[in-house]
């Protein structure tokens, strides 16, 4: 589910969320005045995990590349997480490298290096 507050900036939203009691949820708080609101456990890196265990694959096979606060686990847990430019400081701190900004073809230039 996700949950938007346009009329706050992301810190105010944050505050917000952060008391608000949501017993078997996560949550992430996106770059804008939104959140994410997940079943415990779901993530984008556990799905990843979840088709790589089946193709028989780990994370260090695995390219992947984001640029919001959903995305941090899937960056940490890949075998190359890559941040767009324009991302949050928190997802680029995160990554293990930084391509251009998507205006800027960031993710076709990381997969040309990926699959160079």
């Amino acid at each position: 589910m996700i949950v938007r507050g346009p009329a706050a900036t992301p810190e105010e939203f944050a505050r917000l969320v952060a008391g608000l009691d949501l017993p078997g949820a996560d949550h992430v708080v996106g770059w804008s005045a939104w959140l994410d609101l997940t079943p415990v456990g779901v993530s984008k890196a556990n799905g990843l995990r979840h088709v790589c265990a089946g193709l028989g694959l780990t994370g260090a096979d695995v390219l992947a590349v984001g640029d919001g606060r959903n995305d941090i686990e899937m960056l940490r847990w890949a075998g190359r997480g890559v941040a767009v430019a324009q991302a949050p400081q928190d997802v680029l701190d995160a990554a293990d490298a930084v391509t251009a900004t998507a205006g800027d073809d960031g993710v076709a230039l990381e997969l040309g290096r990926w699959f160079g």
